[in-house]
């Protein structure tokens, strides 16, 4: 398959978390659940037929090994999955760590339709031996759920994910994320034209905002706060930003927000006003 081909199958298939209250969550996915750490990286598919690797991103990204050589040099235990053909659900970080969650295909079976536990079986099967499993437990009440996040953080994660074990991959509404701090994925809408914009060239002060159900734009306010790492000449008008806040204002503001990374990963499009959390909502402002 082209690389095209590979990257559309990605944005095409690939399962979706939700963000909404724990409480209204589990009223739809009751216990036991699976709860999986959370790395701070980007989502991949891995595809492996023979000793051909590729590593392909919903949005055209395509590693192999003939371009990318040094890439896959620190990604031995890939090599040694035990399946002549798979694709497996993954999340990249640094460009150099690789940790796989999930299963879609292996040799030439669509496992998909099966029950999320009875893929992370045959998952730990194939991935037998090696270090690139996820690791996850089961949580049968709130309190344990809360425990597996405290741990995860303490590992240095970004959070949990929580899953319905007896959901089929993509099913909608059964992937809950939990990350140590409220974010959101917004888009830049614009910015002002400042001094220092002048003298530099980078704004340093960016409209940021997320589509309603209508595809409005929901004006969020605006963000000139952003960690080091982050290059504020990478960001323009239509730029994905990950967006770190303590509150949201009655206006539908975000107080105290500052870009955490850019998300290279994602549209405008898939950037929506459900991620807004209820409970960090300021109703008396």
């Amino acid at each position: 398959m082209s690389e095209q081909v590979l990257s559309d199958y990605v944005l095409e298939n690939y399962a979706k978390a939700v963000k909404t209250d724990l409480g209204k969550w589990l009223e739809k996915n009751p216990f036991p659940v699976i709860c999986e750490e959370k790395w701070d990286g980007f989502r991949y598919f891995l595809f492996k037929s023979g000793d051909k690797l590729i590593l392909a991103s919903k949005y055209g990204a395509v590693y192999n090994e003939k371009r990318h050589r040094h890439f896959f040099q620190g990604m031995e235990d890939v090599k040694n999955i035990q399946a002549d053909k798979v694709i497996l659900d993954c999340e990249l970080v640094d460009q150099k760590e690789l940790h796989v969650f999930d299963v879609l295909q292996v040799e030439d079976m669509d496992v998909r339709i099966l029950k999320l536990e009875e893929r992370k079986k045959i998952l730990s099967g194939i991935l037998k031996g090696s270090t690139l499993e996820v690791a996850y437990k089961y949580a049968r009440t709130s309190e344990e759920i809360i425990q597996a996040k405290e741990e995860a953080f303490g590992k240095g994660k970004e959070g949990i994910v929580l899953k319905n074990p007896t959901s089929t991959y993509g099913q909608p509404g059964a992937w809950l994320k939990l990350k140590r701090y409220d974010t959101m994925d917004c888009f830049v809408t614009g910015y002002k034209e400042t001094s220092e914009m002048v003298r530099t060239g980078n704004p340093r002060s960016w409209s940021i905002g997320v589509y309603d159900e209508t595809g409005e734009i929901v004006d969020l306010g605006k963000v000139g706060s952003f960690i080091e790492k982050v290059n504020p000449f990478s960001i323009r008008v239509g730029t994905v930003v990950e967006i770190q806040f303590q509150e949201v204002t009655r206006d539908k503001k975000l107080r105290a927000p500052f870009i955490i990374r850019i998300r290279h990963d994602k549209k405008p499009q898939e950037c929506l006003d459900t991620q807004i959390p209820l409970e960090k909502f300021n109703r008396g402002e």
